[in-house]
């Protein structure tokens, strides 16, 4: 008797109460062993990937948003190395922002996805490895940032959740722009100290963040590369005129804005204003480094 590959759906519980219907999964019968997993709390999403990951799963499909996508990530990490090189990720994004699939480009349908299946559409996807000081370790797919965005995040967070997510995205946006002021922070990358006051720290593996803002237009997410974006001295009122031109998600010719890469990033700063958000989930605050881990995992892509 052959066995069939296994595939595991991951699926956010509560933006996805039923998971997938049978006429959606219908072109998955006979080629595939299925199981569909909904989570139920925060962080369950981590253990599910890596319970999947121990079982034996071929595929393991994070349904939801970027924060589902970066808990089953952390969940695939957490797994034995030659199990987990064993085993693909994909994402089918059914979230609100969804900023990792755009730099997947893997689209946003369940045919889309088994259509790179059948292609054998494998990539090698990069990971940023994010040391804290008391020793803990992360993993971001995405980016991870410091400044006027992580407190972006911070202020939904506190949002009431019976808000809209779009609502409580743009309430803090607001706020945020009304109270945030660049920061004095010691960077260094590769080596080479930088000082200054940001807006904005981003260490980036993919190009998205904030549901659509393309603050890192070049990065790539199997180059083996951090790409850091740093947005200096810039005022509320100044990153305001800023966001319509980060939707295009290309160069912004302007002084207070560098674009650099490398491989090793360590940030410190006054740690009770420069909060740290990783694939928009608050994680603490500076002092903080990240590292890249070049095809750390396997990926479906578009690219």
């Amino acid at each position: 008797m052959t066995l069939l590959p296994r595939i595991v759906f991951i699926v956010h519980g509560r933006h996805n109460p039923h998971g997938l219907s049978e006429q959606q999964l219908a072109p998955l019968a006979g080629s595939f062993d299925i199981d569909v997993l909904l989570t139920t709390s925060a962080d369950s999403a981590t253990r599910l990937a890596r319970e999947a990951v121990q079982s034996g799963a071929r595929w393991v499909i994070a349904v939801g948003g970027d924060g589902t996508v970066h808990e089953v990530v952390n969940g695939l990490m957490q797994a034995p190395d030659e199990l987990r090189r064993q085993v693909v990720l994909g994402v089918l994004p059914t979230g609100t922002g969804n900023d990792f699939a755009r730099s997947l480009q893997s689209g946003d349908s369940l045919p889309r996805l088994l259509g790179m299946i059948a292609a054998n559409r494998l990539r090698p996807l990069d990971l940023i490895r994010v040391s804290h000081a008391d020793g803990r370790v992360n993993w971001c797919n995405n980016i991870g940032s410091i400044g006027i965005s992580s407190d972006i995040v911070r202020r939904v967070k506190r949002m009431p959740s019976r808000l809209p997510a779009s609502l409580a995205f743009y309430s803090a946006v607001g706020a945020a722009l009304l109270a945030w002021q660049p920061q004095a922070m010691r960077l260094t990358l590769d080596g080479e100290q930088i000082d200054g006051a940001f807006t904005c720290v981003s260490a980036a593996n993919g190009r998205y963040f904030g549901s659509g803002l393309g603050i890192a237009p070049e990065a790539r997410c199997d180059d083996g590369l951090l790409d850091v974006v740093l947005i200096r001295n810039a005022g509320s009122l100044d990153f305001l005129r800023l966001l319509p031109q980060l939707r295009q998600a290309r160069r912004l010719d302007d002084p207070r804005i560098q674009y650099l890469r490398g491989r090793s990033l360590t940030v410190a700063g006054v740690a009770a204003e420069c909060a740290l958000e990783l694939d928009g989930e608050l994680y603490g605050s500076t002092p903080v480094r990240f590292d890249i881990e070049p095809a750390a995992l396997n990926c479906l892509a578009g690219w």
